[in-house]
């Protein structure tokens, strides 16, 4: 999978702030719903570190990003479906393809999510699976989802679990079918991995508990871990001497990260969203962000919000700049992901909630507009709009 683009943001507020304001009426009431929910995404980036083909070149890129979601509540059960497409423009892309050639500095990613969610009143549970399925030119991926969640409402509180698993062939697509892995033009005269296969396990917990009528606090750990190709075959390492191979990692990595969440309302007006997110990994790369996120009501139809994250990473052991790896290292990168720096985002942006008619069937329930700018240390710098337009009928 390319080393593509920094996701900066997200449209929708937590979850469980709508569930502090209200608690569900005592007596089960079935649901005939549906919500359709039509995002488009446009992200735009440039640096100077290294293209994603490794060595030296630009980081430019832009991504133009449109989705759709329609989702069906009917008595006991919710479906989600979602399919989308990111439309990817970028010089260094073009470097990657069997022939180099101006048609291959566009690329797509196709992706689609089906979530079935099962609500049992008497134990106040909710079952969830789920199907998923992505691609690019440069690999194909597969996904699978279990998961429950409880509320306990005289406590105040709710839990969940959820386990995903990924299968992701990193071999070039040509024609729909995956044909073989890609490596750098002057390095395909052999086979640099045993396997094209990555498998990822992911497990999610979370744990959020009312403290009192303005605050909320919630704990949210994750662990993943992944097994088979983990480099990105088309990604050159230069070396002290010259010489030039593929990216090599280890056949295995942990992932552990731990999201601590502090919401407060303030008056009836104001939500302020704190949370703070240690990272780490067996890469050996450490990291922290700290994020805070303010909304205003300015009425009950416009809510103006606010947005800034600071985000710390050492880099990987793996990891060393340009020429600066030496001869005979069994594992090495240059990619700039992986490396020592900071990052700053700050995001500003609003929400729109019309006043629904009742006698109407279609409504439009929200209309959301976000910005973020973003800024590394290493010099790479983001921009990126969001809109999204949530529809329903009853």
């Amino acid at each position: 999978m390319k080393k593509k683009y920094l996701i900066v943001g997200t449209l929708a507020f937590a979850q469980f702030l709508a569930q502090a304001q209200s608690k569900k009426d005592s007596t089960y009431q079935r649901v005939d719903r549906l919500e359709i929910e039509a995002v488009y995404n446009h992200y735009v980036q440039d640096g100077n570190n290294s293209a994603v083909t490794g060595g030296k070149g630009t980081e430019q890129l832009t991504v133009y990003g449109p989705s759709i979601q329609i989702k069906k509540y009917k008595g006991r059960n919710t479906r989600s479906f979602q399919l989308g497409v990111d439309v990817i423009s970028s010089a260094s892309t073009d470097n990657i393809d069997f022939v180099k050639s101006s048609a291959s500095i566009i690329d797509q990613r196709v992706y689609s999510n089906f979530t079935l969610e099962h609500y049992m009143p008497q134990k106040d549970l909710t079952l969830i699976t789920g199907l998923g399925l992505s691609g690019e030119s440069d690999y194909f991926s597969l996904s699978a989802k279990v998961g429950i969640s409880k509320e306990d409402e005289e406590k105040g509180r709710s839990y969940s679990i959820l386990l995903q698993a990924y299968r992701d062939d990193l071999r070039w697509i040509q024609s729909l079918q995956p044909v073989k892995l890609i490596y750098p033009v002057e390095l395909r005269y052999k086979e640099w991995y045993n396997t094209y296969l990555r498998k990822s396990y992911n497990l999610k917990l979370g744990f959020s508990q009312i403290i009192n009528k303005r605050n909320i606090a919630g704990i949210y750990p994750e662990l993943t871990y992944q097994e088979g190709l983990l480099a990105t075959p088309f990604h050159r390492v230069y070396f002290t001497d010259g010489s030039v191979q593929v990216e090599q990692f280890p056949d295995q990595r942990w992932k552990g990260s731990l999201a601590i969440k502090l919401n407060s309302f303030i008056g009836g007006r104001v939500i302020l969203k704190n949370s703070v997110n240690p990272y780490t990994d067996s890469f050996g790369i450490l990291a922290i962000s700290l994020e805070h996120e303010t909304a205003v009501k300015l009425n009950p139809e416009f809510t103006l919000l606010s947005n800034v994250r600071w985000y710390k990473q050492r880099a990987s052991m793996y990891f060393k700049p340009y020429e600066e790896h030496l001869p005979g290292e069994t594992y090495f990168t240059s990619d700039y992901d992986l490396s020592d720096f900071n990052t700053y985002q700050l995001g500003v942006g609003a929400k729109y909630n019309p006043l629904g008619k009742p006698e109407k069937k279609w409504s439009s329930r929200a209309i959301v507009f976000r910005y973020y700018f973003l800024s590394r240390s290493n010099g790479l710098q983001a921009h990126q709009f969001s809109m999204a337009f949530l529809m329903e009928r009853n």
